[in-house]
């Protein structure tokens, strides 16, 4: 017999924006423990969500190029066909994380159910974008809004989804990914990538952070890039004879390395939000972009990196090109800022399991 409270996450994309919502299945059994959980996304993202610890079942939806096959957790299809499928389930409650057409038709569809919307917070943004003399509030980190969403204390703790989501032989897969010597010493592992260039740093800034971080922390640096994206052919002439340190690997693989990473060091992408997924420090690296955004700092030990520019913010969700052609915002930041940004996280995750150790 179906539990009474069956709960639906709508989030449909991007990357980074699933990878914070698939911690809202957490909050809600913490919220009810009893609760069926279920996650709405686009088919693309399903591989993501499988195996994790409090999700029940993941609706996917069916796109062009399809391919997904479905399994017991996971039911792909239209939109139309999961909205049937979903009523079977005995869904009562829909929280939309999306808040876009799409995901309207899931709430009217489900009209007798409760609805949990988080506030929209687009328009805040854009006028830090263009209207900072109004000196909008920051937003909230995302955490938090969604810890509030769901009835809990905002300010408490969220639970490593993603580590507890890989499998024993992921986790081997990527521990030989990272290689023996970087497990044995230890490693960073920087996303040097960003779908827009002004969320960029440059290249050599990064190669400048692995070569401050190996000689004062003793750490190695491995370089994580999409697939085919620009940031790659700009690392390689920049890493003669360290080729396998640049790593261009399917989400979920990266994911596997990652989690036996000290620390992500990350752009205003998807990879630096796999701190909190997998419970380790992120450290993000922000220039067209702000975090007062609310997508940074979402772990008690993150950190950011940023300086200031009197055209920055220039985007919501970043640009294809500087709109004044210096990118003054990434090119002046100092490697040596972000080694201390990401020293201060180090140091935070040091004291943290001091104190575990000496509790115990």
């Amino acid at each position: 017999m179906l539990h009474r409270r069956a709960a639906a996450v709508v989030r449909f994309s991007s990357l980074g924006d699933v990878l914070l919502a698939a911690h809202v299945p957490g909050y809600l059994k913490e919220e009810d423990s009893g609760r069926r959980v279920l996650f709405v996304t686009k088919e693309r993202y399903a591989n993501l969500l499988r195996g994790h610890p409090h999700v029940d079942r993941v609706y996917a939806v069916r796109e062009r190029h399809g391919g997904y096959a479905p399994t017991p957790s996971c039911i792909s299809g239209s939109l139309r066909d999961l909205i049937y499928a979903m009523r079977r389930d005995g869904v009562e409650e829909i929280l939309d994380l999306h808040r876009n057409w799409r995901s309207f038709r899931v709430r009217t569809a489900f009209s007798d159910a409760k609805h949990r919307l988080p506030p929209k917070y687009a328009l805040r943004r854009r006028l830090m974008v263009y209207a900072r003399w109004l000196k909008p509030a920051p937003v909230p980190p995302l955490l938090r809004t969604y810890r509030r969403l769901c009835g809990l204390d905002p300010a408490g703790g969220s639970e490593a989804w993603l580590r507890r989501a890989l499998s024993d032989v992921e986790l081997e897969r990527g521990a030989e990914r990272a290689g023996r010597g970087a497990l044995a010493r230890g490693f960073i592992l920087l996303g040097a990538g960003a779908r827009w260039e002004t969320k960029r740093w440059p290249a050599r800034h990064f190669v400048a952070l692995a070569d401050r971080i190996e000689r004062e922390r003793g750490l190695e640096s491995l370089y994580a890039v999409a697939p085919g994206e620009r940031a790659a052919a700009e690392l390689m002439p920049l890493l003669p004879g360290r080729e396998g340190a640049l790593l261009a690997l399917p989400f979920r693989e990266l994911a596997a390395l990652a989690a036996h990473a000290r620390a992500v060091v990350s752009n205003d992408s998807a990879v630096l939000h796999l701190g909190p997924a997998l419970g380790i420090p992120a450290v993000g690296v922000f220039g067209g972009t702000v975090p007062q955004f609310g997508f940074a700092r979402q772990g008690p030990l993150d950190e950011v990196a940023e300086i200031e520019v009197g055209c920055r913010p220039c985007g919501v969700h970043g640009r294809s090109r500087c709109p004044l052609g210096h990118h003054a915002c990434m090119k002046r930041l100092d490697p040596d800022l972000t080694f201390r940004a990401l020293a201060r996280a180090l140091d935070g995750a040091g004291a943290a399991s001091a104190a575990a150790v000496s509790r115990a």
